[in-house]
């Protein structure tokens, strides 16, 4: 079966999306997937080994373009995100941070071939008490919705 990975990464606040690795499993057992939208994603790599070992085929693109074949998966990543992280410091940026989500390599693969070490916010176990924090502690300047008497009206 064909799957794909988005190897985005921030440069700052804007999203490098060029890159995508694309390769076939021939094991589905060493990967949990989920669906979303009509299509399966891999979410967690179950047996890295037993993965990397059902994995050919894999390709990486730039922007729907072939850049490379490559025979192993892990060399694929690694030279995958070396190349996004090299767009991403060769427009300034200052923090560059991979993406994460659907179509994104799970946070253990991007840890292990990100060139540094990204620093993952973890995800609040009480989402309610997180949201209504947020609220919370926003100023009320902030939360206006008014427009100010010297701002023009779009």
């Amino acid at each position: 079966m064909e799957f794909f990975f988005f190897l985005d990464v921030y440069a700052d606040r804007q999203l490098i999306d060029y890159y995508i690795l694309s390769f076939k499993l021939g094991n589905l057992k060493t990967v949990e997937l989920k669906e979303w939208s009509g299509k399966s994603y891999i979410v967690s790599i179950k047996n890295w080994e037993r993965f990397k070992k059902s994995t050919y085929d894999i390709i990486l693109y730039e922007l729907g373009d072939e850049i490379e074949r490559f025979g192993d998966i892990e060399t694929a990543f690694r030279e995958g995100y070396k190349i996004a992280y090299k767009e991403a410091a060769r427009r300034g940026a200052k923090k560059i941070l991979p993406a994460i989500g659907y179509g994104n390599p799970p946070p253990e693969v991007v840890e292990r071939f990100f060139p540094v070490k990204p620093a993952f916010d973890k995800f609040p176990e009480d989402i309610e008490k997180f949201l209504e924090d947020i609220v919370k502690n926003t100023p009320d300047q902030m939360s206006r919705r008014g427009i100010e008497d010297d701002e023009i009206p779009f």
